[in-house]
């Protein structure tokens, strides 16, 4: 049996970067738990309060806020990152040399 063509192209994929705010964090680790992409992990490092806290290990993020939801401290968050588009120079938009 052939598979069928998708009708319409896939979406470019989002990417995200995540925030930590390492003094409020209680070391809970839900949010390495959470995480699809593996982006974060344990630090070795302890935050004020005597708590490891959450390091970014990789930029795999895909902005899908599970570890924004899944913390009760309100520690971290996440943000979508805009798609880098071509802006056309002066040289390239007039179409060469004149």
């Amino acid at each position: 049996m052939l598979a069928r063509a998708p009708m319409l192209p896939r979406p470019p994929e989002i990417r995200g970067r995540v925030f930590l705010k390492k003094a409020e964090c209680k070391g809970c680790e839900l949010c390495i738990e959470f995480c699809p992409k593996g982006v974060l992990a344990r630090s070795k490092d302890f935050n004020a309060k005597g708590y490891h806290y959450p390091v970014v290990t990789n930029g795999d993020c895909i902005n899908c806020r599970l570890c924004v939801t899944v913390c009760p401290e309100y520690a971290i968050f996440s943000v979508a990152l805009a798609e880098r588009r071509h802006v056309p120079t002066a040289a390239t938009s007039r179409g060469g040399p004149a």
